[in-house]
Formats: C-alpha cells, structure tokens, sequence
C-alpha cells in the first residue's frame, strides 16, 4: 500500500489535476492565449503564461491570467516572437505532464479573498525562479509575494468566464463540477487502494482509476441534481453500489434483443430477496403476478429520477436488491460470480465528466442491432481485437427522449467475466494511471511490467502501437467504422503469466462514427438507427475525427508521454512507423494521419460554455503523429 499522503498536500495536488487540466483546454481550444518563456533555471524548464482573454500580447501582471511552470517544453508555435527582447514563443498545446505542480496567479483585487493554499513542497525555490523570471521579462522587479501558488480550477474558470462574458448561471454550474472534481480527486488521494498485479480481477483494475481522464476539467466530477441528493465521496458508495428492480407495463417499454430471457438470471437473484432465498416455485409465482410487465435491474442512485419521472413504474422494496461492482464508467457494472460473460450498463442521472449518464433511446435502439447485424461483417482480426456485442437493451417509451434515458438498461458481452477467460484483461485507462498517490512519475504500467529501463519501455510500447492499430485501423479504413478507442472503452488482454500484450476489447457503441456508404460497399449491411442518431457520420473526414480523438490523442499519447518517450519523439516516431506500414498512401486518411500539421481537436470547454453533450466542437490542434522534439528557443 503506497504512504498516506497528509490531506493537505492532497488537497493542493487535486487542485493542481483538476487546474492543469482546465488550462490545457483553454489552450488547446484557443481560448486564451498561451506564452511559452524558456527558462535556465535548473528547477523548470520554462514558464507557460495565459494571457486573460482578449489580450494578445504581455505588458504587465494585470494581464496574467495564470502561470504555470513546466518540467517540459510544450508543443509551441515555430516561429519564436520577442517581448521585452527576450525570446518567446506561442504555445499551441500544453500537457498535464509538462506542468510541476504549482499554478500562479497574480495578486489582483479579485484574488484578495480566494481561499488559496499555503505553499507546499519546495514551493519557495519555484516561486523565486517564477518571479525572477518574470522580473527579467517585464523589466521591472517582480516579487514573489506578488504571486499566488494554488490557483485552484473554480478560481481560473470564474476569472476566464468572467473576462470572456459567460453569463453568470453557467459559470456557476460550471463551477460546481469543477468543486466535484477537486473533491472527487483528493478523496482519492485520501484513499490510496492496493495495487494490482497480473493475477488481479479486471474489477480490481476497473476500479484503480486515479485520476481518469487526462484532459478533461471535470475528469473526476460526480454532479447529482434533484431530486437526488448532493453526492459526497464519504457518503457514497460508487464503487459497490445495490441494483434495485423495477416492473414497467410492457406497452411502456421498447425492448430490442431478448431482453427478457438474458436478464432472467440476475432477475430472479433480485426477486428471490423477497422469497428468503432460491426458491424456484415462488420466483414463478413472482413473475406471474408482474407477466404483463418488463423487470429491469436500476441503480439505486436512480431509482428517485424513476419515482418522479415514471409514474406508472413499480419500485421493488429494498430488500430486492443486489450489490455489484461498478467499472470505470461507474454506471456499467459487472457480477461475475452472479452474471458470469456479462455487464450491465445502467442509467445514473449524475453527470460523471461532462455527461449525464443516462442511456438514450438512440443508443438503445443501436447498439444491439449493430452488434447482431453489423458486427459480423466488419473487417478485423478477432485475433486482436474482441468486440463485445449489446444483446439487448431496453428504454422507456416517452416523446421527450431526454426523460426516456432516464430509464434504461443495456446488457453487454464482457469476455473479461466470462468464466473460460485466461487472460489479464485490464482497462487501458488503468495503465497510464500513478500508482495511487499524486507525487510519483511511476505509473501502473511501469511498476506492474517492471518497465525500468529504456529498453522495456521502448519494446512494450513498440508492440502495444503496432497491435492497437491492427486492431482499430481496419474497421475505420475499410468500412468507415470508428469505434471510441479511448482508454475506458478499451481493455488490454495480457498473458497472464508472461505479461505479454496479446489484443484489445472495445466495448460501448453509444459514441461510435459510422459512414454508411463506405459500410454498405464495403461490408453489404447498413446500420438501423432512430431519426438524428449522433453515430451517423455525414462524412468520412467524421470517422477519422473520431478515431485520431480517441485512439491517437486520447489513448496512445496517453501511453507514450507515461513511458517517457514523448519529449524526444522516440514513440511519435514509432506510431508514423507502423501507420506507414498499415494505411494505404491513396486512401484519405493518410493525409489527415501522415501530412496534415494540424487535426481537429474535440473542444471539451467551448462544448461546456454551448452547453452541448451529443453535438461536438472541433478546433485545429497540433497533430500529434508529427510531433519531434521541440527546440528550447
């Protein structure tokens, strides 16, 4: 078990996981300005400061919004500019990883009466090297008592949406998810689990998310609204949650698979609660008297959006429950000794990131006949890539579909508690994450593989580059299928006693590109969706947005900065390597993919500010497939 870090230290860590990646966002989404200053000091490689918006150019503090100092040089603009006569640089993408843990902002009259940290670990030495830097490039003294250490998410975010005219209820929902996510993050801290090893469940490996998403500001928040009560970690018991059952009038329901027969097992666990244990002739009689009725498994959390919004919805007493493990979602959720092959992907009206996460009838509707239909045809190597299949699914019939998704259920295939299953299957989210405290560059991928020098790092991220794009390339080149390859959709299937990375398993269609006129030629089927399905690219240049955002920028990247092979462009240079060898130079996205110096980019905060969720933003950001290491100006 790593060593309790004390909470306060936490606390400002929770801060900074949350802030850092705020500030990546404003940055990459152009919504601020970003300056890189090189740096000769030995504790920073530099400065990264945002500008407040709508200012273009640095002349005094008052037109800081934030500084952050850097252990690694960013993705910055080639052509260096001066201020002062010192060179510079813009930044054009800024990574949690290249920031130390201190976020500065300048003493201003709307800072006087924020509830900023004391400073914490070695924070003298940086904030001197921050001031003296800054001295020396607005040419005139710069205290450091001037500065502010531990600028917190909601602090940045009021400033920012204050300056670029949010209007004022936004801002303070916004808020709440960015407080949720500090919460939600130093209560992790707080709690540090035992690491896993390749004999670990995937359950163990689902649930030693640490931080979660990499860029996302509210990559920890969970954001009740009424009639649920407020959620707090010490209060909430996310990670083991009760499955209570409902019965709804089956005229009520649209079902698609047989919904009925595979959820019978877990079912008739739940009713037997009430008959004081297995007993097969009263189950009967249970489902007798409820024939006319569909029974779906529901998260306890939500049972009072279904009490409110579903009248005509029985709850079972309380008694009929189950306790389960949630997976990294937190709204799926696996029994394997109750429901072995199988998961449950629940509604849970919170939102987790950004998104409510409810099941929407055009994800209900899609996902079963996509598996049973589509799946069959695609070109992949089964080999090397497993797709779990939605058997069935079902949802409430209502005109408004944002109260449909309030009740809903999709049952899935999951290999990985099939009880045949031999492998260590892990979420590849879970590899790239720290080994359970927030001061530590070791991160589980290097500490469970034991990759401690070069030459492992450089061999297992060789092989993982190569059999990930095997695995999702195919699908999207050939039949304009882009699954959502990101690192919690994705699991890793390891070899059990060599650690030997053997495939993946993509799981979840809810966000999937599909470009139906490439399907059809290719593989001679067409995907059946409800009217404004989201899954439907109207263009190709759609699936391959959606493969570089999740498979490249959110996945690999991941990987490749964890194992220290970003900076000097060694890992870069291994995913052009196998991308050449893989992608035929005359289909269209070998220019997107090998030529373009700019991709778009999924704009997770201007989606935020627009208040979208199913409808996407895009930005031109840096293509990270081009990267080579940056020259310090």
């Amino acid at each position: 078990m790593p060593v309790l870090s004390s909470t306060v230290k936490n606390t400002h860590y929770a801060k900074m996981a949350t802030t850092s990646r705020l500030i990546a966002c404003l940055v990459s989404e152009s919504l601020v300005k970003a300056i890189f200053v090189p740096s000769d000091d030995p504790t920073m490689k530099g400065l990264c400061i945002l500008l407040r918006p709508q200012k273009s150019t640095l002349t005094s503090l008052n037109d800081i919004l934030a500084i952050v100092p850097l252990r690694g040089v960013p993705i910055i603009d080639p052509s260096p500019f001066l201020i002062q006569g010192m060179k510079c640089a813009n930044v054009i993408l800024v990574d949690g990883w290249d920031m130390l843990p201190h976020i500065y902002t300048p003493t201003m009259e709307s800072t006087k009466t924020t509830h900023l940290l004391p400073p914490v670990i070695n924070a003298k030495a940086t904030t001197d090297a921050v001031a003296k830097k800054l001295s020396s490039l607005l040419l005139h003294p710069i205290d450091s008592q001037q500065l502010l250490d531990g600028f917190d998410a909601v602090q940045l975010w009021t400033q920012f949406a204050t300056d670029f005219n949010v209007n004022e209820k936004l801002i303070q929902l916004i808020s709440q998810e960015l407080d949720s996510s500090m919460l939600y993050q130093a209560h992790a801290y707080n709690h540090p689990k035992m690491l896993p090893s390749l004999e670990s469940s995937t359950v163990e490996w689902e649930q030693i998310i640490l931080e979660g998403h990499a860029t996302h500001p509210m990559h920890k928040a969970r954001k009740s609204f009424a009639p649920m009560a407020p959620l707090h970690p010490e209060e909430t018991n996310l990670e083991n949650p009760k499955i209570r059952l409902v019965a709804i009038p089956k005229d009520c329901m649209q079902l698609r698979g047989d919904f009925e027969t595979l959820s019978q097992p877990l079912v008739d666990i739940i009713l037997s609660k009430s008959t004081g244990g297995d007993d097969d002739d009263n189950i009967k009689l249970l489902r007798k008297e409820w024939s006319n009725h569909i029974l779906m498994p529901v998260h306890e959390l939500q049972v009072v959006n279904i009490q409110q919004l579903f009248p005509k919805a029985y709850i079972f007493p309380e008694v009929n429950h189950i306790t389960v493990q949630s997976l990294t979602s937190i709204r799926s959720v696996a029994i394997p000794e109750l429901f072995p092959g199988m998961s449950l992907k629940l509604c849970l009206g919170i939102k987790v990131s950004s998104a409510l996460r409810t099941i929407t009838p055009y994800s209900t509707y899609f996902g079963p006949g996509f598996s049973s239909e589509v799946v069959p045809h695609l070109t992949y190597d089964p080999q090397v890539l497993t797709i779990e299949r939605e058997l069935a699914s079902a949802v409430y019939i209502h005109d408004d579909t944002d109260i449909a998704k309030h009740c809903s259920c999709v049952l899935r295939e999951a290999v990985e508690y099939d009880v045949d299953n031999q492998d260590t299957i892990v979420p590849c989210a879970a590899l790239v994450e720290k080994i359970q405290q927030p001061d530590t560059d070791i991160t589980l991928v290097k500490h469970v593989w034991n990759l401690d020098t070069d030459e492992k790092r450089v061999d297992f991220l060789d092989r993982y580059i190569d059999l990930a794009l095997q695995a999702f390339l195919p699908p999207a080149l050939i039949n304009g299928v882009a699954f959502e390859a990101h690192g919690q959709n994705t699991l890793a299937r390891f070899d059990k006693k060599t650690g030997l990375l053997k495939g993946f398993v993509i799981r979840d269609f809810g966000g999937i590109k599909v470009h139906r006129e490439t399907l059809i030629k290719s593989a001679g089927v067409d995907i059946d969706v409800l009217p404004d399905s989201c899954v439907v690219a109207d263009t190709k240049d759609e699936v391959f947005k959606l493969l570089y955002h999740t498979l490249i920028h959110s996945h690999l990247q991941r990987l490749i900065r964890v194992l220290d092979l970003h900076y000097d462009g060694r890992g870069w240079a291994m995913v052009r390597k196998h991308l050449n060898r893989l992608v035929p130079k005359d289909h269209f996205m070998w220019k997107s993919l090998m030529e373009e110096d700019k991709v778009p980019g999924k704009c997770l905060v201007r989606m935020k500010i627009e208040e979208l969720y199913r409808d996407y933003i895009y930005s031109p950001v840096p293509n990270v497939i081009q990267y080579r290491p940056s020259i310090v100006l």
